[in-house]
Parts: C-alpha cells; sequence; structure tokens
C-alpha cells in the first residue's frame, strides 16, 4: 500500500498548478507592446484615416508573425525538454557514470526492467517497490516506478517521488508538458500563445486581406 508521504506527494503533483511557460510569458510581453502601439496609432489625429489602417495592419502582421514563432519554439522546446527530463527520471546514465564496470551494470539494469515488467497489479508494483528501496536497490526501484508510471499507478509513483523531491520536480515538469501538447485544454493553453484579437479597424478583412495591407510597397506616404 502507498504510504501516506506518497498519496500526499501524488496529490502535489497531480493538483498542482501549472506555472507560465516563457512561450506564455512572452507572448503576454508581445500582446502588451501590440496594444501600446495600438493606442499610439490611433492617438495620433493628423494621420489620414486610411494610412491609419494600413499602419493598424501593418502592426498586426508583424504582432501574429511574432507571435506564431513564440508558440513554435514553445512547442520544439517542451519537445527537447520532456524528451530531456524522460531520460533523467527513467534513464541509467547517472548510474553507468558511477558503476565501475559497463557491462555489469548494463546486466543489472537488463535484470531490474524485466522483473519489474512482470508486475501486472499495483499492490505488487508497491510490495516490490518497498523490497528495493529496503534493499537499498536504487536500479530495480526505478524500474518498478517506471512501470508504474506507464501504468497509470499514481500511488506507486508517489511513493518512488515522496524520497526524491528533484525527480519529483522533473516528474511534475514532465507532466505539464505532457498536458499541454496531448489534451484539449492543454491544446487551448498552447493556441492561446499565438492569440490575437482583430482590431475594429480591420473589421471585415480577412488574414489575406491584411497581409496583403500591410505589404511595403503599400505603406508608402
Amino acid at each position: 500500500m502507498p504510504t501516506e508521504h506518497g498519496k500526499l506527494m501524488n496529490n502535489l503533483i497531480n493538483g498542482a498548478k501549472p506555472q507560465p511557460t516563457r512561450g506564455q510569458q512572452k507572448a503576454d510581453e508581445i500582446r502588451g507592446y501590440y496594444k501600446q502601439g495600438l493606442q499610439q496609432i490611433r492617438g495620433n489625429r493628423n494621420m489620414h484615416p486610411d494610412r491609419r489602417r494600413i499602419e493598424i495592419a501593418q502592426l498586426y502582421a508583424t504582432t501574429q508573425a511574432a507571435l506564431k514563432q513564440v508558440r513554435d519554439e514553445q512547442a520544439k522546446a517542451d519537445q527537447e525538454t520532456f524528451t530531456k527530463l524522460e531520460r533523467q527520471l527513467w534513464g541509467y546514465d547517472d548510474v553507468r557514470a558511477l558503476a565501475p564496470d559497463r557491462a555489469t551494470i548494463d546486466t543489472a539494469i537488463r535484470d531490474a526492467q524485466d522483473r519489474a515488467a512482470k508486475l501486472t497489479k499495483a499492490d505488487q508494483a508497491a510490495r516490490a517497490l518497498a523490497e528495493a528501496e529496503q534493499a537499498g536497490d536504487t536500479v530495480l526501484a526505478r524500474a518498478i516506478a517506471h512501470q508504474a508510471h506507464q501504468r497509470d499507478w499514481d500511488d506507486v509513483v508517489g511513493d518512488y517521488l515522496s524520497t526524491r523531491p528533484k525527480a519529483a520536480e522533473r516528474y511534475q515538469q514532465a507532466g505539464e508538458i505532457y498536458v499541454r501538447n496531448n489534451t484539449p485544454a492543454g491544446a487551448v493553453t498552447h493556441s492561446f500563445i499565438g492569440a490575437l484579437g482583430k482590431p475594429e479597424e480591420l473589421s471585415g478583412l480577412d488574414e489575406k486581406d491584411i497581409t496583403a495591407m500591410a505589404e511595403p510597397q503599400d505603406s508608402a506616404a
């Protein structure tokens, strides 16, 4: 059975509020500059209305391009970070780096993975994890926790992470990335990075018309 500490860790991981990503922060900054630019253009009473529409179209198109770039960068960063976190959580690079005999540790890792793969129930995994922890077998404990993660045995994963705060932090971060990229709610959050409300001056124009209006040759005084 999972320990009380394990249950608490599991609740913290699953109930933690995701922190804003760097992409979301940059997108908010860009939209802030966009609003300031829009106010400046609208506040220039000496500007001809046609010219005002062109400058607003240019500002809108430039901002959209910047937001798209931020969204793409965030997606790439998520993929790279997730792969790194998965390797740190479930890989054995750290164990191999400290092992005097690579062949021996590789054999031990394969054996641990085989033993973990035979676990078919959460209570079995919980007992096996407790025994591995008591024996100080960190390789087997990690293999069991990985099996529990793949099987969605959250209480077992919680027990494993309860004594490993750094791993728990990585697990939560990986979970946030997974939610952003694999759930409907996460997709909405990610798409909001590129969201930009169309100003009233461009009402009735589609994106193609706005892009054409914003072209440099259309911006001559």
